[in-house]
């Protein structure tokens, strides 16, 4: 009875054992497939390399001979745009940054040519094969950004160029507007003037009639009166218009001669003479005569003429 109740255990574990059996020789199949696959795959690649390489002829010695001369190449681009007094700060930092990862990218490439970048071995095609992509976008890389650099300073200097002329611009018209003010001020300097006259030639003489005729005497009991005489100057900017002369005479003691007492005083608003005449901007002479009511002192005597308070003119004259 016990041997009839264990034959089908044995029967029933015989199907698992052979199928887990075939599981795992199809698991490993599949293993060496993939891994042939891969290994197929690298072969092909470090052909590809080999190939590459071969071609491209690549050697450490000439690699970094080419690596020094872009190097320097860039390096005097940058130095040269350094040099410039007028570049803009802040391309300068740029470039001066530039000019730094430029030296620290040619170390780097130098170290993975010397195989110091953990490379195992130097006279392996990747490892050149890498250096050389490295050089090549080193140098362009580089040089594009130079390019850049150099073309936002032409842009930079263009715009000072305008900003200059703009500047010089506003200059040229502060000046002429100052010449315009200066100009406006003479012109009303002028202007102001031009309702005022000029005179010229006073000259004032003492006369008496003699014989029917003037004379001139400097003996103050014989004068009979003053003759005031003087040319008036022309001007362009005045219109005919009447024109108000007023004079005073001052005796030797200061006083005023005055038409309207017989009493002498030294009065400033007091006047011997107040004229008007039409002027209209030509020139024309003036002949003016005072006669005191009372006899002349001896002495010096001072003749002023004045228009709209100004001070023409004087002139001076002696009594004995």
């Amino acid at each position: 009875m016990e041997v009839n109740n264990q034959q089908p255990v044995k029967s029933k574990s015989l199907p698992v054992f052979i199928f887990l059996f075939l599981v795992s020789l199809g698991l490993s199949a599949f293993l060496f497939l993939k891994y042939a696959k891969n290994a197929k795959k690298v072969q092909d690649q470090n052909e590809e390399l080999i190939l590459a390489y071969s071609v491209l002829k690549l050697d450490k010695d000439s690699m970094q001979v080419r690596l020094d001369n872009i190097q320097h190449q860039l390096q005097d681009r940058i130095n040269e745009n350094l040099a410039h007094t007028d570049l803009k700060d802040e391309l300068r930092k740029q470039l001066e940054d530039k000019k730094r990862a430029l030296l620290a990218a040619h170390r780097r490439i130098t170290k993975l040519l010397n195989g110091e970048e953990g490379v195992a071995s130097v006279d392996k095609p990747r490892s050149l094969l890498e250096a050389h992509k490295e050089i090549a976008a080193l140098k362009q890389s580089n040089a594009t950004y130079i390019t850049e650099i150099e073309q936002a300073q032409k842009e930079y200097k263009a715009s000072q160029a305008i900003a200059q002329q703009r500047a010089l611009k506003v200059s040229e018209l502060g000046i002429q507007k100052d010449s315009l003010m200066i100009e406006n001020k003479v012109l009303n300097k002028r202007l102001s003037t031009a309702s005022s006259i000029r005179i010229t030639g006073l000259k004032v003489e003492p006369i008496r009639r003699r014989k029917g005729e003037q004379e001139v005497i400097d003996k103050a009991r014989k004068v009979e009166r003053l003759k005031i005489n003087f040319t008036v100057l022309g001007s362009d900017f005045t219109e005919q218009e009447t024109k108000e002369i007023i004079i005073r005479i001052i005796a030797p003691n200061g006083t005023v001669l005055t038409q309207n007492t017989r009493k002498l005083t030294d009065t400033s608003d007091l006047y011997t003479l107040k004229n008007t005449m039409q002027y209209d901007g030509t020139e024309k002479g003036i002949i003016y005569y005072y006669q005191h009511p009372a006899e002349y002192a001896k002495g010096d005597y001072r003749v002023e003429l004045y228009h709209n308070n100004q001070l023409l003119d004087r002139k001076s004259f002696s009594l004995r």
